[in-house]
């Protein structure tokens, strides 16, 4: 086990930052911590970093509790959302800062990271001479140099402009699967969870809500808050219960009448705000293809009885 959290709590004053949140990391698992602002994900990873000291609970890195170490003694590494690269020193120096503290320093292992990260021939460069997403990949470079089990990363893509996002979410995959190193990161965005993680933590009011695999969390939702957080789902109140059905399993062609309301355009599909005869409003989800409701229209639709997924 890479990284184990037990029962962890924090206050910061009266405000409650964690509840007893518990979480296990394997090794060379990805796990991405989602939620709202103040849901305590930074929180977390600040306490597992060392920057915090619990209130309660214990912290495991690689079976060793690491109550009372800093977070320069602690086996692991975190990569800011800032970056933190030294402006005044040249990406080799950037990527070579730990390793000199460590007594790790060779130039060989610095220009190998600099090419596994497809920065090779960038090492005189300073950070101010590199785009965004350059920057990025010579902070993961340092934080990864050392070789650290596990990698605490601060929403890493989220200084990135949408059309880097993508593309550099991909590149992290890769490393943190040729590394083998356990990543551990939060962030808010839903779609960029779901791509990257092998397990997703939802997290609301300081507590973990529901923990699993990005496909089970998303078909799945436990709570209400991950039904409506993951996808914006439908809520139904059937029978004194509350369901999620998700817009991609509502149909066209059902036996509830109902009108489109408004229309978007998602790419692969179309976003339908539709008002049911009971006035219930339901988001449809309808494929680009083929011929689509224009606003204004009438519908029918119907979903089948799996679809409903009852919540807590």
């Amino acid at each position: 086990m890479s990284l184990k959290v037990e029962a962890l709590a924090k206050r910061f004053g009266d405000v409650p930052a964690l509840e007893g949140v518990s979480l296990e990391v394997g090794r060379g698992e990805f796990v991405s911590l989602l939620g709202r602002s103040g849901s305590g994900k930074s929180t977390l990873l600040r306490l597992v970093a060392g920057f915090e000291a619990p209130d309660a609970g214990r912290i495991l890195i690689e079976g060793r509790d690491m109550a009372g170490l800093p977070p320069q003694a602690r086996p692991c590494a975190m990569m800011f959302q800032s970056y933190a690269l030294f402006p005044h020193l040249s990406v080799h120096e950037n990527v070579a800062y730990g390793l000199r503290r460590a007594g790790q320093y060779s130039a060989a292992r610095v220009e190998e990271w600099l090419a596994l990260v497809g920065l090779a021939g960038f090492g005189a460069r300073r950070p101010a001479q590199l785009s965004g997403g350059q920057q990025q990949r010579v902070a993961l470079a340092r934080a990864l140099a050392r070789k650290p089990p596990l990698l605490l990363l601060d929403e890493p893509l989220a200084a990135l402009d949408a059309g880097l996002r993508a593309a550099t979410g991909a590149e992290l995959r890769r490393l943190q699967r040729e590394t083998g190193t356990s990543f551990v990161m939060v962030t808010h965005d839903q779609a960029e969870a779901l791509a990257l993680s092998d397990r997703i933590a939802l997290l609301e009011g300081g507590r973990v809500v529901q923990i699993g695999p990005p496909d089970a969390v998303h078909a799945r939702p436990a709570t209400r808050f991950v039904a409506e957080f993951l996808g914006a789902a439908n809520i139904l109140e059937e029978a004194g219960a509350s369901f999620a059905l998700r817009p991609e399993q509502i149909q066209l062609g059902g036996d509830i009448p109902a009108r489109v309301l408004t229309r978007q355009f998602r790419g692969e599909a179309w976003m339908l705000e539709c008002e049911a005869a009971d006035g219930r409003r339901l988001r449809v989800s309808v494929p680009a293809q083929g011929e689509v409701p224009a606003e204004g229209d009438a519908v029918a639709l119907g979903w089948p009885a799996s679809a409903l997924v009852p919540l807590a």
